[in-house]
């Protein structure tokens, strides 16, 4: 039986910056790609987040930060125009989040 030793015997072979490389390339597989909105798409996120203002509702945002979604739950109390952020109160703080990460809006009901 051929032992083989794989991947071990190249890399003495590579500059530390292929290595380098290399490894990073491996990580951004595991990345979440950022979708382009479409004008529909943006449009609808705008109307939730002005209907969850007026209401003073719970808005659930999923936002792209980090190369990974994740989720904010709160109530929009204001956005500052001249920074392109809203404000957003979660339980413990007020968040600022940037328009640019928001890639999706919806209402929470608070009834389940």
């Amino acid at each position: 039986m051929l032992n083989d030793r794989g991947n071990m015997k190249w890399t003495a072979m590579m500059l530390p910056e292929h290595l380098k490389l290399i490894k990073e390339w491996k990580r951004e597989q595991f990345y979440d790609k950022k979708r382009d909105l479409t004008e529909w798409e943006l449009e609808e996120i705008e109307q939730t987040i002005q209907r969850a203002f007026k209401l003073q509702k719970l808005v659930k945002l999923t936002l792209w930060d980090h190369n990974k979604f994740h989720d904010e739950i709160g109530r929009i109390t204001g956005t500052d125009l001249y920074k392109k952020e809203l404000l957003l109160d979660a339980d413990l703080s007020i968040k600022r989040i940037q328009f640019e990460k928001i890639q999706k809006a919806s209402l929470v009901d608070t009834d389940d």
